[in-house]
């Protein structure tokens, strides 16, 4: 056999003992009923899986899918990496309950392309019986991605059929796209079981990316890490596994007894289990009855079934045809991821004879692992947004980024994004040019959309702190970003954009409306000049709140407010919680410590204190103050030079040397 593969997984689909096994073996030359209880009990109970060599000598991989009811928690478990399929109807039979169950799986599993088999025409008597059967099996096509499909008789038997199936195949195939292999390597697991000699193997067929011999690989749930130590696919011998293909791994420095189906094999910490995620859902049209909020159901995704209820996060229930956002929360952590197909199968009234069956499904839509409330516009809007950009990297990687509170890093909208790095540069690079995504740094980025947001908050944040303090000029920067809950890049770049466009103005020390100059009275305004005159005269030495309220004759509440204007205007500097000083007085402190550190490289507060002939009380809150603002660096009961001195200083010795 050619080992030239291509990324496409054939299954087949049907009704028990319709013939599905039988015609693998006919198609590949392998049985895959390989269990003692599939040979005594004559149907299949597990998948099972063989190499399928196409026309043109490529190898495919096929999956053989259980049709027993009982069973059909393993069917959709080898569903979810179908991409063509071989559906499977008896001739002597007809369409039969698991036939229409299985085409409801399939069709929310994702799968558009495939043919019908139908089988066991040897039984099926004449060609007008024939005919009746190939009639029956179109009409219940009719509206299915099968609609067009070639239907195929043949019998596994006699071999009467099989070319002109075979050729059908090939050609279905051969329209078929191939399986997409970007994206971050993640499988689910199959199966796992130890090999003597070998030490412990896992099968699975990958969702997305690539794995080679070398590659370590994470376990979700729990963590473990493991290394490739070889690898078969298609049952060959292989240095390089992709998506949609049939993988064993022989992992090394992991237990086969951690792994299990439902389990994940993954190459990035970007995925993780939880037991909360996002979905968009639908109800199949035989579900007549509406399904109530907080339903239990079982969820198949992947290899994976949980319980879980179904919060419905924008109605009281749910109705076939009217699709909604839901959120599942299971009984246990799964590692689900955006874009994973997954079905539903509950006890609906009047459906199924009130057995568990396939009601719906849908695609997930997040894994953020919190619990939503329900009937929120902003997630409703979220959830729309994600659903629309699901199927588009680009788009999603916009998506994430407008979605997060705090500017990522490349690093970090990779990981949230869940795609490989280089593709989330790339794409952010992209985003910066079209204006859409804003560098806030080196090394951090943040979508314009929540610049913009971020902006309006802050508007309204001032807006309110004027409703409330009518006679303020504005906001201190720090309250401003404390009461807005923001902090850092995001606060710097809103802040900037807001004065740079005019929807903020700056006064002084403090951040204002337009237009919004304190409404101060004639009264006030005469209390404040006589405040700033009184702290100008003191220069180094201000009275203090109380003495100050004593010799105007006022109330050291109204001393407050009254500084606090000035504070806002920026002729007075709060040093502290008492002491408020002049800026001219505090422009001539710092005189004095440059002039300390152009005579040595650090001094004492005494010293300091000695050359501003003040006491304590003022001298400290002034070296403090420096401290904070980056002219000073305390250093036990030494000042040294901070940044700004070292400025002043540098420029102080150029003006020097060129003179």
């Amino acid at each position: 056999m050619s080992k030239t593969g291509k990324n496409i997984m054939l299954g087949t689909a049907g009704h028990v003992d319709h013939g599905k096994t039988a015609l693998v073996k006919l198609l590949t030359g392998c049985d895959t009923d390989t269990l003692t209880a599939e040979k005594d009990r004559g149907l299949t109970i597990e998948l099972g899986f063989a190499p399928c060599e196409m026309a043109d000598k490529r190898i495919l991989g096929i999956v053989d899918v259980p049709g027993h009811v009982d069973f059909i928690r393993n069917m959709a478990a080898g569903a979810h990496g179908i991409d063509v399929v071989i559906f499977v109807v008896a001739a002597d039979d007809g369409v039969m309950p698991q036939t229409r169950e299985h085409m409801d799986i399939l069709t929310l599993m994702g799968v558009r392309h495939g043919l019908v088999a139908l089988t066991k025409i040897d039984l099926a008597g004449d060609a007008e019986l024939r005919q009746m059967a190939v009639d029956d099996v179109r009409g219940f096509l009719g509206g299915t991605f099968l609609e067009d499909a070639p239907i195929c008789p043949v019998s596994n038997i006699t071999g009467e059929g099989f070319d002109g199936f075979f050729q059908a195949l090939n050609r279905v195939v051969g329209a078929a796209e191939p399986h997409e292999r970007g994206g971050l390597f993640r499988t689910w697991i199959e199966r796992a079981f130890h090999v003597r000699g070998f030490g412990t193997v896992a099968t699975g067929i990958p969702v997305s990316g690539t794995v080679r011999v070398g590659d370590k690989l994470r376990l979700v749930p729990g963590g473990q890490e493991a290394r490739v130590r070889s690898m078969e696919v298609y049952g060959q011998s292989s240095e390089i596994g992709r998506a949609g293909e049939c993988v064993a791994l022989n992992l090394a420095g992991i237990d086969a007894d951690l792994l299990g189906r439902g389990k994940v094999l993954c190459e990035s910490d970007a995925f993780e289990a939880v037991e909360y995620f996002e979905a968009d859902l639908s109800l199949l049209p035989s579900v007549r009855q509406p399904m109530k909020d907080y339903f239990e159901a079982h969820v198949h995704v992947g290899t994976a079934e949980a319980m879980a209820n179904v919060a419905l996060l924008d109605a009281s229930s749910i109705s076939a045809g009217e699709p909604q956002f839901v959120q599942f929360r299971l009984r246990q952590p799964l590692s689900v991821a955006p874009g994973d197909r997954f079905v539903v199968r509950a006890s609906a009234a009047r459906l199924a004879g009130g057995r568990v069956t396939t009601i719906g499904g849908g695609r997930v839509l997040g894994a953020g692992g919190i619990r939503l409330r329900r009937r929120r516009p902003w997630t409703l809007e979220m959830l729309s947004a994600r659903r629309a950009a699901l199927d588009d990297p680009r788009a999603w990687i916009a998506q994430v980024l407008s979605e997060a509170k705090s500017p990522l890093s490349p690093d970090a909208l990779a990981r949230a994004a869940q795609k490989p790095l280089a593709q989330v540069r790339e794409v952010l690079g992209e985003l910066v040019k079209a204006g859409e995504a804003v560098e806030l740094g080196p090394q951090a980025c943040a979508h314009r959309k929540a610049v913009e947001a971020a902006g309006e908050v802050l508007v309204r944040t001032v807006r309110e702190f004027h409703e409330a303090n009518p006679i303020r000029m504005g906001i201190e920067q720090p309250a401003l970003a404390e009461a807005a809950g923001l902090t850092g890049l995001l606060f710097d770049a809103a802040l900037a954009r807001c004065l740079e466009g005019g929807a903020l103005k700056r006064h002084g020390t403090v951040i204002g409306s337009p237009g919004k100059a304190g409404g101060l009275s004639a009264e006030d305004r005469a209390l404040v000049e006589r405040v700033e005159a009184v702290l100008r005269d003191a220069h180094l030495e201000p009275p203090l709140p109380e003495a100050l309220a004593e010799r105007l004759g006022l109330s050291v509440e109204r001393i407050d407010e009254l500084i606090r204007l000035l504070v806002d205007a920026g002729p007075v500097l709060r040093l502290d919680r008492k002491v408020a000083m002049h800026r001219d007085a505090v422009a001539a402190a710092e005189k004095v410590v440059i002039d300390l550190f152009h005579k040595a490289t650090s001094f004492e507060t005494v010293q300091f204190r000695d050359a501003l002939s003040v006491s304590r009380k003022f001298a400290v809150p002034l070296l403090d103050y420096f401290d904070t603002d980056r002219l000073t660096v305390r250093s036990g009961s030494r000042r040294r030079p901070g940044a700004r001195a070292r400025e002043i200083l540098a420029g102080m010795e150029e003006k020097d040397e060129q003179g």
